[in-house]
Protein backbone atom coordinates (compact mmCIF):
# COMPACT_ATOMS: atom_id res chain seq x y z
CA UNK A 1 0.00 0.00 0.00
CA UNK A 2 2.79 2.22 0.90
CA UNK A 3 4.84 1.08 -2.26
CA UNK A 4 1.24 2.39 -4.42
CA UNK A 5 0.64 5.53 -2.72
CA UNK A 6 4.82 6.47 -3.21
CA UNK A 7 3.93 5.60 -7.00
CA UNK A 8 0.97 7.85 -7.45
CA UNK A 9 3.28 10.93 -5.14
CA UNK A 10 5.68 10.30 -7.82
CA UNK A 11 3.77 10.21 -10.80
CA UNK A 12 2.20 14.02 -9.51
CA UNK A 13 5.45 15.37 -8.75
CA UNK A 14 6.45 14.48 -12.65
CA UNK A 15 3.06 15.58 -14.07
CA UNK A 16 3.48 18.95 -12.43
CA UNK A 17 7.08 19.61 -13.22
CA UNK A 18 6.09 18.30 -16.56
CA UNK A 19 3.04 21.10 -17.03
CA UNK A 20 5.15 23.73 -15.35
CA UNK A 21 7.89 23.26 -17.59
CA UNK A 22 5.23 23.49 -20.78
CA UNK A 23 4.15 26.74 -19.26
CA UNK A 24 7.67 27.83 -18.91
CA UNK A 25 8.04 27.00 -22.57
CA UNK A 26 4.61 28.87 -23.42
CA UNK A 27 6.31 31.90 -21.68
CA UNK A 28 8.77 31.87 -23.15
CA UNK A 29 7.59 32.02 -26.57
CA UNK A 30 4.93 34.68 -25.78
CA UNK A 31 7.72 37.36 -25.16
CA UNK A 32 9.30 36.20 -28.33
CA UNK A 33 6.44 37.36 -30.30
CA UNK A 34 5.68 39.68 -28.28
CA UNK A 35 9.07 41.40 -29.50
CA UNK A 36 8.41 40.19 -32.52
CA UNK A 37 5.75 41.84 -33.13
CA UNK A 38 6.53 44.90 -31.60
CA UNK A 39 9.59 44.59 -34.16
CA UNK A 40 7.67 44.70 -37.11
CA UNK A 41 4.73 47.46 -36.37
CA UNK A 42 6.82 49.75 -34.66
CA UNK A 43 9.69 49.95 -37.89
CA UNK A 44 7.63 49.06 -40.93
CA UNK A 45 4.85 51.20 -41.12
CA UNK A 46 3.53 53.12 -44.02
CA UNK A 47 1.66 56.01 -45.19
CA UNK A 48 -1.80 55.55 -46.19
CA UNK A 49 -1.64 55.08 -50.06
CA UNK A 50 -2.35 58.28 -52.13
CA UNK A 51 -3.57 60.20 -49.00
CA UNK A 52 -2.43 61.94 -45.86
CA UNK A 53 -3.81 60.55 -42.03
CA UNK A 54 -4.98 62.97 -40.40
CA UNK A 55 -4.12 63.48 -36.65
CA UNK A 56 -6.20 60.80 -35.25
CA UNK A 57 -5.05 58.47 -37.75
CA UNK A 58 -1.16 59.19 -36.83
CA UNK A 59 -2.14 58.21 -33.15
CA UNK A 60 -4.01 55.38 -33.76
CA UNK A 61 -0.78 54.18 -35.94
CA UNK A 62 1.65 55.24 -32.55
CA UNK A 63 -0.34 53.06 -30.54
CA UNK A 64 -0.62 49.85 -32.73
CA UNK A 65 2.62 48.44 -31.74
CA UNK A 66 2.54 48.53 -28.03
CA UNK A 67 -1.64 47.07 -28.65
CA UNK A 68 -0.45 44.54 -31.28
CA UNK A 69 2.70 43.07 -28.76
CA UNK A 70 0.19 42.76 -25.97
CA UNK A 71 -2.21 40.65 -28.23
CA UNK A 72 0.53 38.57 -29.51
CA UNK A 73 1.27 37.62 -25.70
CA UNK A 74 -2.40 36.84 -25.29
CA UNK A 75 -2.02 34.71 -28.63
CA UNK A 76 0.10 32.09 -27.13
CA UNK A 77 -1.06 32.46 -23.81
CA UNK A 78 -4.70 32.46 -23.99
CA UNK A 79 -5.41 32.19 -27.81
CA UNK A 80 -9.17 32.47 -27.54
CA UNK A 81 -9.10 35.84 -26.04
CA UNK A 82 -6.68 36.75 -28.47
CA UNK A 83 -8.72 35.85 -31.34
CA UNK A 84 -11.61 37.90 -30.14
CA UNK A 85 -9.41 40.48 -29.54
CA UNK A 86 -7.74 40.38 -33.64
CA UNK A 87 -11.07 40.66 -34.84
CA UNK A 88 -11.95 43.27 -32.68
CA UNK A 89 -9.16 45.97 -33.64
CA UNK A 90 -8.73 44.72 -37.18
CA UNK A 91 -9.43 48.38 -38.45
CA UNK A 92 -7.13 49.91 -35.98
CA UNK A 93 -3.88 47.75 -37.15
CA UNK A 94 -4.95 48.21 -40.57
CA UNK A 95 -4.41 51.91 -40.22
CA UNK A 96 -0.59 51.64 -39.34
CA UNK A 97 -0.43 49.67 -42.89
CA UNK A 98 1.87 47.56 -41.66
CA UNK A 99 4.49 45.75 -44.18
CA UNK A 100 7.66 44.15 -44.57
CA UNK A 101 9.67 41.94 -46.68
CA UNK A 102 11.61 39.04 -45.30
CA UNK A 103 13.40 38.20 -48.82
CA UNK A 104 10.27 37.77 -51.09
CA UNK A 105 8.20 37.17 -49.24
CA UNK A 106 5.58 40.44 -47.51
CA UNK A 107 4.70 40.36 -43.94
CA UNK A 108 1.43 42.28 -42.77
CA UNK A 109 -0.11 42.77 -39.82
CA UNK A 110 -2.65 39.52 -40.28
CA UNK A 111 0.58 37.47 -41.10
CA UNK A 112 1.85 37.99 -37.61
CA UNK A 113 -1.61 37.17 -36.30
CA UNK A 114 -2.02 34.36 -38.12
CA UNK A 115 1.29 32.78 -36.77
CA UNK A 116 0.99 33.83 -33.23
CA UNK A 117 -2.06 32.66 -32.83
CA UNK A 118 -1.78 29.53 -34.66
CA UNK A 119 1.34 28.79 -32.26
CA UNK A 120 -1.29 29.43 -29.16
CA UNK A 121 -3.63 27.29 -30.23
CA UNK A 122 -0.31 24.22 -30.86
CA UNK A 123 1.19 25.09 -27.21
CA UNK A 124 -2.26 25.83 -24.97
CA UNK A 125 -2.83 22.50 -22.85
CA UNK A 126 -3.40 19.39 -24.00
CA UNK A 127 -6.60 16.98 -24.21
CA UNK A 128 -8.03 16.46 -21.07
CA UNK A 129 -6.59 19.58 -19.47
CA UNK A 130 -9.48 21.96 -20.97
CA UNK A 131 -9.70 25.64 -19.43
CA UNK A 132 -11.77 26.35 -16.48
CA UNK A 133 -15.81 26.10 -17.49
CA UNK A 134 -14.88 24.24 -20.59
CA UNK A 135 -15.22 20.73 -21.55
CA UNK A 136 -12.54 18.56 -22.96
CA UNK A 137 -11.72 19.39 -26.54
CA UNK A 138 -13.61 16.68 -28.31
CA UNK A 139 -16.25 15.31 -25.28
CA UNK A 140 -19.52 16.47 -25.26
CA UNK A 141 -20.92 18.24 -22.49
CA UNK A 142 -23.04 16.11 -19.91
CA UNK A 143 -26.64 15.82 -20.97
CA UNK A 144 -28.87 18.04 -19.02
CA UNK A 145 -32.09 16.58 -17.46
CA UNK A 146 -34.32 18.38 -19.69
CA UNK A 147 -33.97 20.65 -23.33
CA UNK A 148 -36.54 22.39 -25.50
CA UNK A 149 -38.14 20.65 -27.69
CA UNK A 150 -36.90 21.71 -31.71
CA UNK A 151 -38.59 24.62 -32.96
CA UNK A 152 -39.50 22.91 -36.41
CA UNK A 153 -38.84 18.84 -37.44
CA UNK A 154 -36.65 17.58 -40.19
CA UNK A 155 -37.91 17.41 -43.48
CA UNK A 156 -39.06 13.88 -43.18
CA UNK A 157 -38.79 13.40 -47.39
CA UNK A 158 -35.30 14.29 -47.20
CA UNK A 159 -33.08 10.90 -49.42
CA UNK A 160 -31.14 8.85 -47.58
CA UNK A 161 -28.14 9.89 -49.27
CA UNK A 162 -28.42 13.95 -48.60
CA UNK A 163 -29.19 13.06 -44.67
CA UNK A 164 -26.19 11.04 -43.84
CA UNK A 165 -24.05 14.09 -45.98
CA UNK A 166 -21.57 16.05 -43.14
CA UNK A 167 -21.59 19.52 -44.97
CA UNK A 168 -18.48 20.41 -42.28
CA UNK A 169 -16.66 16.98 -43.54
CA UNK A 170 -17.36 18.04 -46.82
CA UNK A 171 -16.01 21.64 -46.65
CA UNK A 172 -12.69 20.08 -45.13
CA UNK A 173 -12.20 17.91 -48.12
CA UNK A 174 -12.81 21.02 -50.31
CA UNK A 175 -10.83 23.11 -48.18
CA UNK A 176 -7.75 20.89 -49.34
CA UNK A 177 -8.63 20.49 -52.13
CA UNK A 178 -8.91 24.28 -53.09
CA UNK A 179 -5.90 24.78 -51.79
CA UNK A 180 -3.86 21.98 -53.26
CA UNK A 181 -5.17 23.96 -56.63
CA UNK A 182 -4.04 27.46 -55.42
CA UNK A 183 -0.66 26.44 -54.84
CA UNK A 184 -0.14 24.43 -57.92
CA UNK A 185 -1.76 27.36 -59.85
CA UNK A 186 0.67 29.37 -57.77
CA UNK A 187 3.85 27.07 -58.80
CA UNK A 188 2.53 27.62 -62.55
CA UNK A 189 2.43 31.47 -62.88
CA UNK A 190 4.51 33.46 -64.99
CA UNK A 191 5.21 35.46 -61.90
CA UNK A 192 5.15 33.14 -58.68
CA UNK A 193 6.46 35.97 -56.41
CA UNK A 194 3.32 38.24 -56.86
CA UNK A 195 0.86 35.06 -57.05
CA UNK A 196 2.63 33.95 -54.19
CA UNK A 197 1.70 37.50 -52.38
CA UNK A 198 -1.80 37.19 -53.37
CA UNK A 199 -2.29 33.39 -52.37
CA UNK A 200 -0.47 33.96 -48.78
CA UNK A 201 -2.95 37.08 -47.82
CA UNK A 202 -6.23 36.73 -50.08
CA UNK A 203 -6.34 32.67 -49.26
CA UNK A 204 -4.26 31.06 -46.72
CA UNK A 205 -4.12 33.04 -44.01
CA UNK A 206 -8.16 34.11 -44.10
CA UNK A 207 -8.42 30.49 -44.10
CA UNK A 208 -5.97 30.13 -41.45
CA UNK A 209 -8.23 32.32 -39.03
CA UNK A 210 -11.40 30.64 -40.31
CA UNK A 211 -9.77 27.22 -39.22
CA UNK A 212 -8.29 28.86 -36.17
CA UNK A 213 -11.64 29.53 -35.22
CA UNK A 214 -13.04 25.74 -35.56
CA UNK A 215 -9.52 24.40 -34.00
CA UNK A 216 -10.94 26.59 -30.25
CA UNK A 217 -14.17 24.90 -30.24
CA UNK A 218 -16.49 27.87 -29.15
CA UNK A 219 -19.25 27.37 -27.13
CA UNK A 220 -22.67 29.13 -28.57
CA UNK A 221 -21.98 32.24 -26.55
CA UNK A 222 -18.59 32.46 -27.36
CA UNK A 223 -19.77 32.09 -30.93
CA UNK A 224 -22.21 34.57 -30.61
CA UNK A 225 -19.27 36.94 -29.14
CA UNK A 226 -17.05 36.82 -32.10
CA UNK A 227 -19.93 37.95 -34.27
CA UNK A 228 -20.81 40.92 -31.58
CA UNK A 229 -17.30 42.05 -31.76
CA UNK A 230 -16.69 41.52 -35.82
CA UNK A 231 -19.94 43.74 -36.04
CA UNK A 232 -18.51 46.64 -33.49
CA UNK A 233 -14.90 45.80 -35.75
CA UNK A 234 -16.85 47.05 -38.84
CA UNK A 235 -18.39 49.82 -36.90
CA UNK A 236 -15.45 51.23 -35.59
CA UNK A 237 -13.75 51.18 -38.87
CA UNK A 238 -16.42 53.34 -40.23
CA UNK A 239 -15.80 55.72 -36.96
CA UNK A 240 -12.03 55.93 -38.07
CA UNK A 241 -12.86 56.44 -41.94
CA UNK A 242 -15.50 59.66 -41.23
CA UNK A 243 -13.23 61.30 -38.33
CA UNK A 244 -10.38 61.01 -40.93
CA UNK A 245 -12.42 61.78 -44.53
CA UNK A 246 -15.01 64.02 -43.17
CA UNK A 247 -13.32 66.73 -41.47
CA UNK A 248 -10.67 66.73 -44.83
CA UNK A 249 -13.77 67.02 -47.30
CA UNK A 250 -15.88 68.90 -45.31
CA UNK A 251 -18.94 68.75 -47.83
CA UNK A 252 -21.22 66.13 -49.37
CA UNK A 253 -20.06 66.87 -52.68
CA UNK A 254 -16.78 66.48 -52.01
CA UNK A 255 -17.43 63.29 -50.72
CA UNK A 256 -19.52 62.40 -53.60
CA UNK A 257 -16.41 63.68 -55.54
CA UNK A 258 -13.48 61.89 -53.61
CA UNK A 259 -15.57 58.80 -52.28
CA UNK A 260 -12.78 56.28 -53.74
CA UNK A 261 -10.66 57.79 -51.09
CA UNK A 262 -13.18 57.68 -47.93
CA UNK A 263 -12.08 53.92 -46.44
CA UNK A 264 -8.69 54.51 -47.63
CA UNK A 265 -7.27 54.85 -44.08
CA UNK A 266 -8.30 51.23 -42.66
CA UNK A 267 -10.63 48.99 -45.41
CA UNK A 268 -8.97 50.92 -48.40
CA UNK A 269 -11.15 50.91 -51.03
CA UNK A 270 -15.12 51.53 -50.47
CA UNK A 271 -16.19 48.65 -52.19
CA UNK A 272 -13.73 46.23 -49.70
CA UNK A 273 -15.75 48.02 -47.18
CA UNK A 274 -18.61 47.88 -48.78
CA UNK A 275 -18.87 44.38 -48.66
CA UNK A 276 -17.69 44.22 -44.88
CA UNK A 277 -20.73 46.65 -44.79
CA UNK A 278 -23.34 44.42 -46.04
CA UNK A 279 -21.77 41.56 -44.29
CA UNK A 280 -21.79 43.38 -40.49
CA UNK A 281 -25.65 44.79 -41.33
CA UNK A 282 -28.02 41.63 -40.82
CA UNK A 283 -25.79 40.56 -38.08
CA UNK A 284 -26.34 43.93 -36.12
CA UNK A 285 -29.69 43.03 -37.07
CA UNK A 286 -30.20 39.71 -35.56
CA UNK A 287 -27.77 40.74 -32.72
CA UNK A 288 -30.22 43.41 -31.36
CA UNK A 289 -33.44 40.93 -32.06
CA UNK A 290 -31.87 38.55 -29.73
CA UNK A 291 -30.55 40.77 -27.28
CA UNK A 292 -32.65 38.86 -24.43
CA UNK A 293 -32.05 35.57 -25.35
CA UNK A 294 -28.02 35.98 -25.66
CA UNK A 295 -28.21 38.56 -22.29
CA UNK A 296 -25.98 41.03 -23.61
CA UNK A 297 -25.23 44.53 -20.74
CA UNK A 298 -26.25 47.49 -21.36
CA UNK A 299 -22.82 48.43 -22.39
CA UNK A 300 -23.01 45.63 -25.44
CA UNK A 301 -25.84 47.06 -26.83
CA UNK A 302 -25.20 50.78 -26.56
CA UNK A 303 -22.12 49.65 -28.71
CA UNK A 304 -24.17 47.62 -30.77
CA UNK A 305 -26.64 50.43 -31.52
CA UNK A 306 -23.89 52.68 -31.85
CA UNK A 307 -22.55 50.05 -34.65
CA UNK A 308 -25.41 49.67 -36.51
CA UNK A 309 -25.78 53.92 -37.06
CA UNK A 310 -22.32 54.03 -37.88
CA UNK A 311 -22.80 51.02 -40.44
CA UNK A 312 -26.19 52.89 -41.94
CA UNK A 313 -24.04 55.93 -42.63
CA UNK A 314 -20.72 54.23 -43.48
CA UNK A 315 -22.49 52.45 -45.98
CA UNK A 316 -24.22 55.25 -47.41
CA UNK A 317 -21.16 57.59 -48.02
CA UNK A 318 -19.56 54.41 -49.48
CA UNK A 319 -22.05 55.71 -52.88
CA UNK A 320 -21.39 51.97 -54.02
CA UNK A 321 -24.04 49.96 -56.25
CA UNK A 322 -22.63 46.75 -54.96
CA UNK A 323 -22.56 47.19 -51.51
CA UNK A 324 -26.10 48.97 -51.77
CA UNK A 325 -27.83 46.35 -53.01
CA UNK A 326 -26.03 43.51 -51.41
CA UNK A 327 -27.08 45.46 -48.05
CA UNK A 328 -30.29 45.27 -49.27
CA UNK A 329 -30.74 41.91 -50.25
CA UNK A 330 -29.26 40.53 -47.38
CA UNK A 331 -31.22 42.44 -44.78
CA UNK A 332 -34.65 41.55 -47.10
CA UNK A 333 -33.17 37.72 -46.72
CA UNK A 334 -32.86 38.04 -42.91
CA UNK A 335 -36.18 39.13 -42.48
CA UNK A 336 -37.70 36.72 -44.69
CA UNK A 337 -36.23 34.16 -42.32
CA UNK A 338 -37.15 35.70 -38.86
CA UNK A 339 -40.91 36.62 -40.30
CA UNK A 340 -43.45 33.28 -40.64
CA UNK A 341 -46.58 34.78 -42.36
CA UNK A 342 -46.51 35.16 -45.65
CA UNK A 343 -48.63 38.24 -45.32
CA UNK A 344 -45.93 40.02 -43.63
CA UNK A 345 -43.43 38.59 -46.00
CA UNK A 346 -45.05 40.55 -48.93
CA UNK A 347 -45.60 43.52 -47.18
CA UNK A 348 -42.23 43.63 -45.65
CA UNK A 349 -40.78 43.05 -49.44
CA UNK A 350 -42.94 45.43 -50.86
CA UNK A 351 -41.35 48.25 -48.17
CA UNK A 352 -37.72 47.04 -48.66
CA UNK A 353 -38.20 48.08 -52.26
CA UNK A 354 -39.85 51.26 -51.65
CA UNK A 355 -37.31 51.85 -49.03
CA UNK A 356 -34.39 50.96 -51.30
CA UNK A 357 -35.45 53.61 -53.87
CA UNK A 358 -33.70 56.17 -52.04
CA UNK A 359 -30.40 54.25 -52.84
CA UNK A 360 -31.12 52.65 -55.75
CA UNK A 361 -32.35 54.80 -58.91
CA UNK A 362 -34.99 52.10 -60.15
CA UNK A 363 -37.91 54.11 -60.40
CA UNK A 364 -35.96 56.41 -63.25
CA UNK A 365 -37.20 53.44 -65.18
CA UNK A 366 -41.17 54.01 -64.21
CA UNK A 367 -41.26 57.55 -64.02
CA UNK A 368 -40.04 58.06 -67.43
CA UNK A 369 -43.81 58.28 -68.58
CA UNK A 370 -43.78 61.64 -66.14
CA UNK A 371 -41.00 63.29 -67.25
CA UNK A 372 -41.63 66.22 -64.51
CA UNK A 373 -41.64 62.94 -61.85
CA UNK A 374 -38.53 61.54 -63.38
CA UNK A 375 -36.74 65.35 -63.04
CA UNK A 376 -38.25 65.83 -59.54
CA UNK A 377 -37.02 61.99 -58.69
CA UNK A 378 -33.67 62.83 -60.06
CA UNK A 379 -32.53 65.85 -58.62
CA UNK A 380 -33.50 64.59 -55.32
CA UNK A 381 -31.15 61.34 -55.88
CA UNK A 382 -28.40 63.87 -57.39
CA UNK A 383 -28.51 65.99 -54.28
CA UNK A 384 -27.95 62.54 -52.09
CA UNK A 385 -25.33 60.83 -54.55
CA UNK A 386 -23.99 62.77 -56.84
CA UNK A 387 -24.50 63.44 -60.54
CA UNK A 388 -21.65 60.42 -61.69
CA UNK A 389 -22.89 58.48 -58.98
CA UNK A 390 -26.31 58.73 -60.59
CA UNK A 391 -25.84 58.17 -63.86
CA UNK A 392 -23.14 55.49 -63.23
CA UNK A 393 -26.42 53.02 -63.35
CA UNK A 394 -27.32 53.39 -66.49
CA UNK A 395 -24.90 52.68 -69.57
CA UNK A 396 -25.84 54.80 -71.71
CA UNK A 397 -24.12 58.18 -69.98
CA UNK A 398 -20.35 58.50 -69.89
CA UNK A 399 -20.27 56.98 -65.94
CA UNK A 400 -22.47 53.99 -66.61
CA UNK A 401 -20.13 53.10 -69.28
CA UNK A 402 -17.06 52.92 -67.29
CA UNK A 403 -19.18 51.52 -63.86
CA UNK A 404 -21.14 48.93 -65.85
CA UNK A 405 -19.55 48.20 -69.76
CA UNK A 406 -16.06 48.48 -68.47
CA UNK A 407 -17.00 45.94 -65.96
CA UNK A 408 -18.44 43.80 -68.27
CA UNK A 409 -15.77 43.86 -70.85
CA UNK A 410 -13.72 42.34 -68.05
CA UNK A 411 -15.77 40.27 -66.95
CA UNK A 412 -15.97 38.34 -70.31
CA UNK A 413 -12.58 38.72 -70.59
CA UNK A 414 -12.15 36.16 -67.25
CA UNK A 415 -14.54 33.73 -68.88
CA UNK A 416 -12.97 33.61 -71.98
CA UNK A 417 -9.63 33.01 -69.90
CA UNK A 418 -10.76 30.20 -68.00
CA UNK A 419 -12.07 28.95 -71.17
CA UNK A 420 -8.28 28.65 -72.34
CA UNK A 421 -6.78 27.79 -69.44
CA UNK A 422 -9.22 25.78 -67.70
CA UNK A 423 -7.27 23.42 -65.32
CA UNK A 424 -4.91 25.69 -63.02
CA UNK A 425 -5.93 29.48 -64.75
CA UNK A 426 -3.55 32.05 -65.37
CA UNK A 427 -2.01 32.48 -62.05
CA UNK A 428 -3.09 35.15 -59.32
CA UNK A 429 -3.27 38.57 -59.99
CA UNK A 430 -2.06 38.08 -63.96
CA UNK A 431 -5.83 39.03 -64.93
CA UNK A 432 -4.22 42.76 -66.09
CA UNK A 433 -1.35 41.30 -68.10
CA UNK A 434 -3.34 38.48 -70.24
CA UNK A 435 -6.28 41.49 -70.60
CA UNK A 436 -3.81 44.04 -72.17
CA UNK A 437 -2.44 41.80 -73.93
CA UNK A 438 -5.03 39.79 -75.90
CA UNK A 439 -8.45 39.76 -74.01
CA UNK A 440 -9.40 43.94 -74.11
CA UNK A 441 -11.67 44.22 -76.37
CA UNK A 442 -11.61 47.50 -78.93
CA UNK A 443 -14.39 49.09 -77.53
CA UNK A 444 -12.66 49.39 -73.73
CA UNK A 445 -11.00 52.15 -72.86
CA UNK A 446 -9.97 51.04 -68.90
CA UNK A 447 -6.80 48.94 -67.72
CA UNK A 448 -8.16 47.16 -65.29
CA UNK A 449 -6.45 44.38 -62.90
CA UNK A 450 -9.36 42.44 -61.97
CA UNK A 451 -12.21 40.48 -63.50
CA UNK A 452 -14.91 42.67 -61.49
CA UNK A 453 -16.93 39.78 -60.50
CA UNK A 454 -15.65 37.32 -57.78
CA UNK A 455 -16.55 34.43 -59.45
CA UNK A 456 -14.97 34.65 -62.89
CA UNK A 457 -11.89 35.96 -61.41
CA UNK A 458 -11.48 32.67 -59.63
CA UNK A 459 -12.18 31.44 -63.07
CA UNK A 460 -9.69 32.80 -64.58
CA UNK A 461 -6.69 33.42 -61.93
CA UNK A 462 -7.20 29.63 -60.20
CA UNK A 463 -9.04 27.48 -63.03
CA UNK A 464 -12.49 26.14 -62.84
CA UNK A 465 -11.67 23.08 -60.45
CA UNK A 466 -11.00 25.92 -58.72
CA UNK A 467 -13.86 27.89 -58.74
CA UNK A 468 -16.15 24.54 -58.68
CA UNK A 469 -14.37 23.91 -55.36
CA UNK A 470 -15.29 27.23 -54.06
CA UNK A 471 -18.87 27.17 -55.02
CA UNK A 472 -19.01 23.71 -53.00
CA UNK A 473 -17.64 25.14 -49.74
CA UNK A 474 -20.16 27.98 -49.48
CA UNK A 475 -22.91 25.44 -50.70
CA UNK A 476 -21.41 23.42 -47.61
CA UNK A 477 -22.18 26.17 -45.20
CA UNK A 478 -25.24 27.57 -46.23
CA UNK A 479 -26.40 23.68 -46.22
CA UNK A 480 -25.08 23.47 -42.39
CA UNK A 481 -26.85 26.75 -41.65
CA UNK A 482 -30.24 25.78 -43.83
CA UNK A 483 -30.21 22.30 -41.19
CA UNK A 484 -29.57 24.63 -37.95
CA UNK A 485 -32.00 26.65 -39.51
CA UNK A 486 -34.93 23.98 -40.33
CA UNK A 487 -34.25 22.16 -37.32
CA UNK A 488 -32.83 24.06 -34.23
CA UNK A 489 -32.58 23.06 -30.65
CA UNK A 490 -34.12 26.22 -30.01
CA UNK A 491 -35.18 29.97 -31.41
CA UNK A 492 -31.79 31.51 -30.28
CA UNK A 493 -29.80 29.02 -32.90
CA UNK A 494 -32.45 29.46 -35.67
CA UNK A 495 -31.85 33.37 -35.41
CA UNK A 496 -28.04 32.74 -35.57
CA UNK A 497 -28.57 30.44 -38.74
CA UNK A 498 -30.81 33.06 -40.43
CA UNK A 499 -27.72 35.75 -39.73
CA UNK A 500 -25.02 33.80 -40.86
CA UNK A 501 -27.31 32.70 -43.97
CA UNK A 502 -27.97 36.31 -44.80
CA UNK A 503 -24.38 37.36 -44.62
CA UNK A 504 -23.07 35.22 -46.59
CA UNK A 505 -25.71 36.32 -48.93
CA UNK A 506 -24.51 39.53 -49.16
CA UNK A 507 -20.57 38.33 -49.82
CA UNK A 508 -22.26 36.58 -52.65
CA UNK A 509 -24.03 39.40 -54.04
CA UNK A 510 -21.37 42.34 -53.22
CA UNK A 511 -18.70 39.75 -54.88
CA UNK A 512 -20.76 39.16 -57.56
CA UNK A 513 -21.44 42.90 -58.46
CA UNK A 514 -17.80 44.52 -57.19
CA UNK A 515 -15.46 41.64 -57.48
CA UNK A 516 -14.41 40.47 -53.50
CA UNK A 517 -10.88 41.63 -54.66
CA UNK A 518 -8.50 38.85 -52.78
CA UNK A 519 -5.32 41.64 -52.53
CA UNK A 520 -3.02 43.46 -53.62
CA UNK A 521 0.63 44.04 -52.38
CA UNK A 522 0.16 47.92 -51.74
CA UNK A 523 -3.15 47.38 -50.07
CA UNK A 524 -1.64 45.99 -46.53
CA UNK A 525 -5.01 44.46 -45.89
CA UNK A 526 -7.64 41.53 -46.42
CA UNK A 527 -9.87 42.24 -44.06
CA UNK A 528 -12.81 41.41 -46.12
CA UNK A 529 -11.75 38.27 -46.89
CA UNK A 530 -11.12 37.38 -43.16
CA UNK A 531 -14.35 38.43 -42.29
CA UNK A 532 -16.05 35.91 -45.24
CA UNK A 533 -13.76 32.99 -43.30
CA UNK A 534 -14.34 33.35 -40.08
CA UNK A 535 -18.13 34.09 -40.75
CA UNK A 536 -18.26 30.49 -43.46
CA UNK A 537 -16.43 29.10 -40.19
CA UNK A 538 -19.04 30.45 -37.71
CA UNK A 539 -21.49 27.97 -39.53
CA UNK A 540 -19.69 25.02 -39.89
CA UNK A 541 -19.58 25.80 -35.21
CA UNK A 542 -23.27 26.83 -35.03
CA UNK A 543 -23.79 22.93 -37.04
CA UNK A 544 -21.18 21.19 -34.82
CA UNK A 545 -22.51 22.91 -31.46
CA UNK A 546 -25.97 22.00 -32.63
CA UNK A 547 -25.28 17.79 -33.83
CA UNK A 548 -23.34 17.76 -30.48
CA UNK A 549 -26.26 18.85 -28.14
CA UNK A 550 -28.40 16.84 -30.50
CA UNK A 551 -26.54 13.71 -29.78
CA UNK A 552 -25.78 14.47 -26.05
CA UNK A 553 -29.43 14.91 -25.73
CA UNK A 554 -29.74 11.68 -27.54
CA UNK A 555 -27.38 10.01 -25.07
CA UNK A 556 -29.37 11.13 -21.99
CA UNK A 557 -32.40 9.94 -23.18
CA UNK A 558 -31.05 6.71 -23.68
CA UNK A 559 -29.52 6.43 -20.47
CA UNK A 560 -32.80 7.54 -18.93
CA UNK A 561 -34.76 4.35 -20.92
CA UNK A 562 -32.40 2.18 -20.27
CA UNK A 563 -32.19 3.15 -16.20
CA UNK A 564 -35.76 3.28 -16.32
CA UNK A 565 -36.02 -0.14 -18.04
CA UNK A 566 -33.81 -1.68 -15.31
CA UNK A 567 -35.69 0.07 -12.66
CA UNK A 568 -39.08 -1.64 -13.78
CA UNK A 569 -37.01 -4.93 -14.54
Amino acid sequence: MHEYERMRGSLRLASLTGLRGRDRDRVVVAAAAGLVVLAVTAFSQHAPYDIQAGLPARVVAGMVPFVAAAVAVCAVLRPWPAFVAVMLLTPVFDVAQVSVNVGPIQVISQTLFAIVLTLGVWLRAPAGQAPAGRAPAGRAPAPVASAPAPVAPAPATRPAWLSDLRPDRVAGAVMVALLAFAITSTALSPDRVTSATILLHGILEPAAMGLLLLALRPTRRQLAAVLVVMCISVGLGGLLAMVQTIPAMGTLSAMQTNRLLFSRIDYFNVGLFGEMLAMALPLLLTLLIARRRLRLGRGVLLLLAAALLVCIASLFLTFSKSAYVAAFGACLVLVLLVVHSWRRRVAIVLATCLLSAVAIPWPAFFLQVSPPLEQAYRGAMVSLMGESRYDSWDPSTSSGTGSLLERWYATRAALQMAVDHPVFGIGLDQFKTKYLGHYRPPQAQLDLDWAHSMLPEVAAELGLPALFLELLLYAAAMLALWRVYRSPPDQLARLMAAALLASMVAWQLVGTAFAGDMYRPWRNMASDYVMMMVLVASAFALYRLTRDRAAALGAGAGDHEGTAGATAG
